[in-house]
């Protein structure tokens, strides 16, 4: 059976669209395994918070109120390890996003349209932060950007 080009170039598209799926499932299901993370991450620090105040509330001598002044500055490292590992979360589950929807804004009527996809991801990399847990958006959408794209990393 003589296969016309049409029929090669829709079942090129009905490929290109299949692998475009894949990989939006593929983004989904590390978008909520972000969510995940984040939920653990509030548990643990709600867990070490209210285990500090109870330390605390049972020392009442000198020595055990400087024993509960560490525990309380090692408590709030922690506070403060966990909102920055909250907010790198967070930054890479926008990231995530980001990317998304220049997949969705760049789906023509017969495929992706590389290069508006290409200009998306751009235009987000500037606008992305160099410092702080907003940094962390620029390695999400290279890797990301490159996984749609189909580059070899």
């Amino acid at each position: 059976m003589d296969v016309t080009a049409d029929q090669t170039l829709a079942q090129e598209l009905l490929k290109d669209l299949r692998e475009a799926q894949t990989k939006l499932e593929a983004a989904r299901s590390e978008a909520a395994s972000l969510k995940v993370l984040l939920a653990l991450r509030t548990h643990q620090h709600d867990q070490a918070w209210q285990d500090g105040r109870r330390l605390a509330a049972a020392l009442e001598d000198a020595e055990a109120r400087s024993e509960a002044a560490s525990v309380a500055e090692t408590v709030a490292r922690n506070h403060a390890a966990s909102a920055e590992a909250t907010a790198m979360a967070d930054e890479r589950t926008e990231a995530v996003r980001t990317v998304l929807g220049a997949v969705l804004a760049s789906i023509g009527p017969r495929a992706l349209d590389r290069r508006r996809f290409q200009d998306l991801i751009a235009r987000a990399g500037r606008e992305a932060p160099d410092q702080g847990p907003g940094a962390a958006r620029h390695a999400v959408l290279l890797t990301e950007a490159r996984r749609v794209l189909g580059i070899a990393e």
